[in-house]
Formats: C-alpha cells, sequence, structure tokens
C-alpha cells in the first residue's frame, strides 16, 4: 500500500440530518490492516457517483511518463469519511476535497493491487457534493494496458486501452461500468502530433514551447472503460460525414487514423461504415449516438479491437486491408467491424452495471455481426459462420468447470475471464435462437424500445428479460434467455421418430451433454425452442416446439414417414442432439444435400456423440466423411478440423486407412467443387494433415516470390505455407522469412509468422524463436503466439515447456497483461493428465504474477483428464 497526505481515515458513517457545515467532526486514521480488511475486492460500495470528470492529460509518447489532473463532481448518497473509488500505479502528489465552498486536503491509500484505493477525509463529510482535485503521473504502461506507447520506424504513438479495468492506470476515478459520467477532456501533445479522444476537437492553444493543449466536447454519459485517448504521429483520413437519415438528424464526422504510411490500407474499413451505420440504425429504429466516429488502427493492441465510444480503436492486423489480403481477412474485417458499431448501442449507450452481465453487450454484437452482415451481403453466409461460432462456444461449455455466462464475478481479478467463448458465442447463439423462433419481426423492433427506455443508463441481466418480454409481448422469451445464461452447460435433444397410422410422432427429450470421462451430472433443464427439419423423398418440412420438460411428444404434421431428420432446423438452436443409429446413418448419406448450417449442426452432435461414447466409431465415420463432401467451405473446413482431430487420436493403422478414406473424399470433392477459397483449405490440409509432398512443395512454391520480394500471396495462405517452410527450410528460411517480415511492414504476416514459427525442425532454431519470444521482439501478442506455436510441435514442446516453467516471470513481462490469467491453457499442447500436477505447481509458485488465473487453470485441469480418457476411447473405437 502506498500513502499521501496528512492523514487517512477508515469507513463510511452514514448520516440521517443534515448539517449545517459541509466538514465537521475529525476522523481518526486508520491502520494499513484495517484498510485491507475493509477494501472493496469487487464492486464499489455504491454511496459515491460521479457525475462529471473535467480531465487534463499531458501526454508525450517521446517519453517515459505523462502527467495528469482530474476534477471530479460527485454526488454523495449518506455522510462519509471517506470514499473508495480506483487508481492503479499512479504517483499522486496532491488530493484535494472541495464541499460547501471549503476545501480540505485528504489522503490517497492504493490499499489493493487492483486499484483499490481509499480516499480518507480530515473530517466527516455531511454535504451531497463534493469535488475531488487530483493531480497524479505515471509511467506509460509497458505490457499493452492503460495507457501505453509504441514505436514504429521512428515515430511514436500513446494509445489508452480503457477496457475492462485499466482506466485506472490513466485517470483516478469510480472504475466501473455502472458509474457513468460526463467526460471534459483536454489534451497537451507536442505540435504537429495528433490526438484522439471521445468527442470533437472544440479548441487548440499553446501550452509552452513545442507542446499545444487540444480541448475536446464533453461526452454524454460515458463508463470509464469506453474511455479514448490516443496521441501520436499518425496518419488522417478524413471522409465525408455520415449523412442525415430518417433516423439521425445530424451528421456524423467519420475520421481513420493509422500509423504512418498505411493510410491508404484503411481505406476498405471507412468504406464499409456508412451502409453498415445506416442498416444498424434502422434495425434498432436508434440513431448513432455519439458526435464523430474514428477508426484508429493501432500499431499494437492487446485486443483485436475496443468499442471506445466513437473512436473504436483495432490491432491494425485486424482492420488495415493490404493488397494480400484474402478472403477470410476481408470477411474477418468486415465481421470485427460491425461488431464494434454494434458496441456503439450495445455497450456503450446502455450499459451492463457489472461485468456478469458481459454478456448484454458482447453476446449482441456478436448477434449483430450476422444481422447486419446478412442484409448487406445476403449470399455472404453469414448465418453459416454464426452457427460455426456457437459450436466452438459449446466445446468450452462442455466441460464441469466452465462458467456461467451470467455467473457472479466477485473480484477484479477475475473480471477477464468473462471475456470468453461463453460470453462472447453462447451469448450470439441464444440470442439468435430467439430470434429465429419469436422471429426477427417481433424481436428485433423490440430490441429498439429496450435500447431507447435504459439509453444513457444502465441495465442489467434482469432488466433486460423484464423488457424484452414487455416490448414482444411474450413473458416465456426471459424465461429461455435466463435458462441458458444462467446454468452452466449444453442441453442435449434426444430425438426420435415414430410412424404408424396418421402423422408421424416426434418424441424429444432433454438433457446435459457429458462428454467420456467427464463428471458432469444430471439436473439441468432448459426452456428449449427446438425446431427440427425432415426429410420426406422430395419433400421437406419443419415442426417447432417450445421444449420446458424433460420430453414431449408431437407431431410432423405434412410428413408420410421422415428418410432423415435434424433436429435442429437451421442450425439455429444451441443444443446438440441424439439419435438412434439408424437415423445417424440415414443423416448421413442426406448431409452432402443438406443446408450449410444444418449440415454443421449434425457434423457437430455427432462427434460430440462420439466423444460422449454413446456413438460407435463406424457410425461416426458414416457422417464426417459426407461432410467432405459438402460444397460450403465452412462446412469442409469442419470436416477437416474433425478429422484431424480424430486422426491424432487413432492407431497408425486406423490412421492410415482414415487418411486413404479422407483423401479420396477430398478428390471427388474437388471434381465437383472449385471454389478458390475451398481449394486453399484443402490444398493446406493435404500439406499440413495428410503431409503430402506435392501439397507442400505447392505452398512452398507459392510462398517464395512475396519472401522474395517479387510476388505476392494470399493471407489465407500465410499460415499453412510458412509452417511448411519453417519446418524443411532450415536457418535460411528461418533467416529469409524475418526479413522479409521486416521489409514487407505486414501486421498480418507478423501474426501468421508468429504463429508458424514453432514449426521449425532444428532445435538451434526453435532456441532461436524462444529468445524472439522472451525479449518481445514482435510485440507482446506475438510473444504468446510464439509459445503456443512451440508448444504445438511435439519436437519441441518437452523443451520449450521447461524453459517457460524456469523463467515463467520472464515470460508473463513479455506478453500483454490480459493474456497472463490464460498462460495455464498453454499446457493443453500435452493431452496427459499426468501433466497435472506440475502445472498446479507452477501456478502456485507464480500466482502473485498471474492474477485471474484459476478459471483457466481448472478448464485446462478437467481438458488434459478428457483428453486422456478420450484419446484412449478413440483407440478402442477404431481398433488397433
Amino acid at each position: 500500500m502506498r500513502w499521501i497526505g496528512v492523514a487517512a481515515a477508515l469507513g463510511l458513517v452514514l448520516s440521517a440530518c443534515a448539517q449545517r457545515s459541509a466538514w465537521t467532526l475529525p476522523v481518526q486514521p486508520a491502520s494499513p490492516a484495517e484498510l485491507l480488511r475493509a477494501a472493496p475486492t469487487g464492486r464499489l460500495p455504491g454511496i459515491a457517483r460521479p457525475v462529471t470528470y473535467r480531465a487534463s492529460l499531458d501526454l508525450d509518447p517521446r517519453e517515459a511518463h505523462f502527467d495528469g489532473t482530474v476534477e471530479i463532481d460527485i454526488r454523495i448518497e449518506a455522510a462519509a469519511t471517506g470514499l473508495w473509488l480506483h487508481g492503479d500505479d499512479l504517483e499522486v502528489s496532491s488530493v484535494t476535497a472541495t464541499a460547501g465552498g471549503e476545501t480540505v486536503e485528504a489522503t490517497w491509500t492504493e490499499v489493493l493491487e487492483t486499484g483499490v484505493v481509499w480516499v480518507g477525509f480530515p473530517r466527516r463529510l455531511n454535504a451531497r457534493k463534493l469535488t475531488l482535485t487530483i493531480d497524479y503521473s505515471a509511467p506509460f504502461n509497458a505490457n499493452l494496458a492503460g495507457l501505453f506507447k509504441v514505436e514504429s520506424q521512428g515515430k511514436f504513438y500513446a494509445l489508452a486501452k480503457s477496457e475492462s479495468i485499466e482506466a485506472r492506470r490513466f485517470l483516478p476515478g469510480f472504475d466501473e461500468p455502472r458509474f457513468k459520467a460526463v467526460f471534459d477532456m483536454s489534451i497537451t501533445v507536442p505540435e504537429g502530433m495528433h490526438a484522439v479522444a471521445n468527442t470533437p476537437e472544440i479548441s487548440r492553444t499553446r501550452a509552452r514551447e513545442g507542446f499545444e493543449t487540444i480541448h475536446f466536447a464533453p461526452t454524454r454519459p460515458l463508463s470509464t472503460y469506453l474511455l479514448s485517448a490516443a496521441v501520436g504521429d499518425f496518419d488522417r483520413i478524413a471522409r465525408a460525414p455520415l449523412p442525415v437519415n430518417g433516423i439521425r438528424d445530424f451528421e456524423v464526422p467519420l475520421t481513420g487514423y493509422t500509423r504512418a504510411g498505411k493510410a491508404g490500407e484503411l481505406a476498405f474499413a471507412l468504406d464499409l461504415t456508412p451502409d453498415m451505420m445506416r442498416r444498424f440504425e434502422e434495425m434498432l429504429q436508434q440513431p448513432y449516438p455519439y458526435q464523430k466516429l474514428d477508426i484508429v488502427a493501432a500499431p499494437q493492441w492487446p485486443s483485436g479491437a475496443t468499442e471506445l465510444a466513437g473512436a473504436i480503436t483495432y490491432r491494425e492486423a485486424r482492420v488495415l486491408v493490404g493488397p494480400n489480403a484474402g478472403p477470410s481477412l476481408i470477411r474477418a474485417v468486415k465481421e470485427i467491424h460491425a461488431h464494434e458499431i454494434a458496441h456503439m448501442w450495445f455497450g456503450n449507450l446502455v450499459t451492463p452495471p457489472w461485468w456478469n452481465d458481459l454478456w448484454l453487450k458482447e453476446g449482441f454484437a456478436v448477434w449483430s455481426e450476422t444481422a447486419i452482415l446478412s442484409q448487406m451481403e445476403p449470399d455472404g453466409n453469414h448465418e453459416v459462420a454464426a452457427v460455426a461460432d456457437g459450436l466452438r462456444a459449446m466445446a468450452l461449455d462442455s466441460l464441469s468447470s466452465a462458467r456461467v455466462v451470467a455467473g457472479p464475478i466477485g473480484r477484479n481479478e477475475d473480471i477477464r475471464n468473462a471475456y470468453d467463448a461463453l460470453t462472447y458465442s453462447k451469448g450470439q447463439s441464444v440470442i439468435r435462437m430467439v430470434d429465429h423462433y419469436f422471429t426477427p419481426e417481433r424481436f428485433r423492433p423490440a430490441l429498439g424500445r429496450y435500447i431507447a427506455r435504459f439509453a444513457d443508463g444502465d441495465a442489467s441481466s434482469a432488466d433486460f428479460y423484464s423488457a424484452i418480454a414487455d416490448a414482444t409481448g411474450e413473458p416465456v422469451i426471459g424465461k429461455v434467455f435466463r435458462d441458458f445464461v444462467t446454468q452452466q452447460g449444453v442441453p442435449l435433444v434426444e430425438a426420435e421418430i415414430s410412424c404408424g397410422a396418421g402423422a408421424p410422432k416426434l418424441t424429444l427429450s432433454q438433457s446435459r451433454y457429458r462428454p467420456l470421462g467427464s463428471q458432469i451430472t444430471g439436473g439441468a433443464s432448459w426452456t428449449i425452442p427446438v425446431c427440427v427439419a425432415w426429410q420426406d423423398g422430395a419433400n421437406r418440412g419443419k415442426t417447432c416446439t417450445l421444449l420446458a420438460s424433460d420430453w414431449s411428444v408431437t407431431q410432423l404434421r405434412g410428413a408420410m414417414c421422415p428418410s432423415a431428420i435434424v433436429p435442429n432446423a437451421d442450425g439455429a438452436g444451441y443444443y446438440r442432439f441424439g439419435l438412434k443409429p439408424d437415423a445417424w446413418r440415414a443423416l448421413g448419406e442426406a448431409l452432402p444435400g443438406l443446408p450449410a448450417t444444418e449440415a454443421l449442426v449434425s457434423l457437430d452432435s455427432a462427434e460430440a456423440a462420439f466423444t460422449g461414447g454413446t456413438l460407435p466409431g463406424e457410425t461416426y465415420r458414416s457422417v464426417l466423411l459426407p461432410a467432405l463432401a459438402h460444397p460450403d467451405s465452412t462446412v469442409l473446413v469442419q470436416g477437416l478440423r474433425a478429422a484431424e482431430t480424430l486422426l491424432a487420436k487413432v492407431s497408425e493403422a486406423a490412421a492410415s486407412e482414415l487418411r486413404s478414406q479422407v483423401s479420396a473424399a477430398l478428390a471427388a470433392r474437388a471434381a465437383t467443387v472449385s471454389n478458390p477459397e475451398a481449394m486453399d483449405r484443402i490444398l493446406a490440409f493435404r500439406a499440413l494433415t495428410l503431409e503430402e509432398p506435392a501439397a507442400r512443395a505447392e505452398l512452398n512454391r507459392r510462398l517464395a516470390p512475396l519472401l522474395a520480394g517479387t510476388g505476392g500471396l494470399s493471407s489465407d495462405l500465410y499460415v499453412p505455407a510458412l509452417r511448411v517452410v519453417f519446418a524443411e527450410g532450415g536457418a535460411a528460411a528461418f533467416d529469409e522469412i524475418l526479413a522479409a517480415r521486416a521489409r514487407m511492414d505486414d501486421a498480418v504476416f507478423t501474426q501468421a509468422m508468429a504463429d508458424t514459427i514453432g514449426s521449425v525442425t532444428e532445435p538451434e532454431l526453435a532456441r532461436r524463436a524462444e529468445a524472439l519470444m522472451f525479449e518481445g521482439t514482435f510485440g507482446g501478442a506475438a510473444s504468446h503466439s510464439i509459445a503456443a506455436s512451440l508448444m504445438g510441435n511435439p519436437q519441441h514442446r518437452e523443451q520449450t515447456w521447461a524453459r517457460l516453467t524456469a523463467d515463467f516471470p520472464a515470460f508473463l513481462s513479455a506478453i500483454p497483461a490480459q493474456a497472463r490469467r490464460a498462460t495455464p491453457r498453454l499446457a493443453r499442447a500435452f493431452c496427459d493428465a499426468g501433466r497435472i500436477p506440475e502445472l498446479d505447481a507452477l501456478f502456485a509458485v507464480n500466482a502473485a504474477g498471474v492474477p485471474g488465473h484459476e478459471q483457466a487453470l481448472a478448464e485446462t485441469r478437467e481438458y488434459l483428464t478428457l483428453c486422456s480418457v478420450q484419446s484412449e476411447a478413440a483407440l478402442t473405437a477404431f481398433g488397433p
């Protein structure tokens, strides 16, 4: 703990009556031990609410430190001897408190390492209004947290990463999402540098020799995690403002910022913005809520992007589109841009009060990607991508240790654990399920009314359930949402058809999916919107019902006796399904002709049944191989992934037979489907999984001009081609790739290089890769990727693990602060429950440097246990 000032005080003293003087009786300072016992580890007490911040930052990214002053107008709900608020590693030089026309000196004590601070008053405060004035300085952060700086090609940049609880590293205040306030910001910068904040610039004044102060317009109420402050030698791209439309009666200035020399590569995202924004406004019937929109491509950023209000900031590899951009990269740019724009309403305008309700912003932002892009590109396969995204969440949700989407978060250290596939992908899948079942015509207008009702405020999950039920007139909608976001696990819907006189009968039952080796027990039950697609000769139909009990029976009207059923029509439901063996085989025969959404969920449910020990290996294969013949490239990718997973677990004899079958299926598919993206996927699979020499040579041939600087290559092939060349090219190729990276100045290539550098064969090259990782040569995010790449190579796994564990603190210092809690997942490469004791020992020793790691550690322990059991089961299922 750190102390400044003349006195400290502990506790909140409530007073039922007002006093004439704002400041009354002196208070007794508290000891460090007393403060430590009283400090809130999660949410602040809530008797104080900020109203306005007047902040001045002095930012020169060429220097090691920055300075700041902030005045915070606060509304007090009860008499107090001090306040709990936030400030992390700030060098505070002065704190004063003004109330009732009198100013007193206060104390500043940082009590917890998460930046929980006690501001103590020398006398008890009885007034209901208070202004705190705090002067401070701090170093620019070295791990992409809070306010950090980056040097790129001799140019300097400072950027603020405020989410989730990083604003407290550069601005003292109430760093919780529910505490929305107006921010009046000024930033002093070196002359000639650009500055970005949440609102437009309104004036500039000379500060001192070589510096100027930029004043920005006051914001509408914002949470601290949405604060933007970026300064540097940016290229600035001014676009035409977003025009007035039927929803919005004001123009919105649109501007892009990139590091020097990269302005042209932001054109694609800027071009997308006007149409995308208009469609959001029309869908929600709510105008864009901020005074301008800046798109900032940061040279480094710890996540893909952050929805800073009016100043969306991206890691440049996620938003810049250069000459080598392939279809997958272009689609990813569209998705992340739609995601961040969605946040202007979901999260920014209407904010979850605490991080347990994070899904209300992140789930809706992911769902919006599909909702908007499907309008913009009806043939763009965005519904298929949404299904694939939901299936990734099911893999995590199948663990007994998985979080509840809207589960409690009691500590600041655990907040980032909510940023996982359950919040994002399960969240969007549940929203998509509701949207499909209750129809977009009813659900989407209700979302707009929900936004209008809570605009500039906060809304919890309970608020959302009630509001959306009221707006749609469907009380059961709230029950569906509540069942899925407050319970762990993936529902398993067993379906069986019985034919006889009259319409066929469909019997449905539900339970929680349980993989082989899991400790999951029964007891879970959901209200599940279930739709079953059926095929009866040339006829195809769909039957829907709300499964609210353990089982139900309904009729398939319009069908005679279906030859095949998909108990998740359109892939719209967040559940897996089970069938009888004959029904699985019939589904496998029909799979190449199914809609891609249904083919995806059919393959996933079959794989889950095999992994759960309820589907024989041969029956699973009868579904897997037909998936490779499906014309959709996303279904192909999922089929290839499933085949790769199976090949890694079965015996060599069984693997040889399966390789032959997969190769034949791909050859047959190639003869009928000529989609270039799919052909690239097949080429990569043949080279990396089947290890076919001709395919590897082809990737080597395609990469050579890019490395030599004489040609290009689709970014979609960067990873597979680099894996081949790193593995086969030796030291000469290693050096050539590093030289090409420096010459190309392509963030996507740099990330691909980090993802694949562990493919090298020679031990000395693996050691060189380790050195690059520890030195942070390519940035913190790349260092984390290098570690995962090396761990993914069996040749180097043990040595890499030994090197990581021998100097774990140094590795932690080389990666972004928010990535540290995920480091237990590096051990998943072992697929061996025998490694659990050493994993536990590693994090027992290093726990202090990895706050919030417990969730990832629990999931990794379970993953290693299940992987061991399921690998043995696969060996048995497919014979010796």
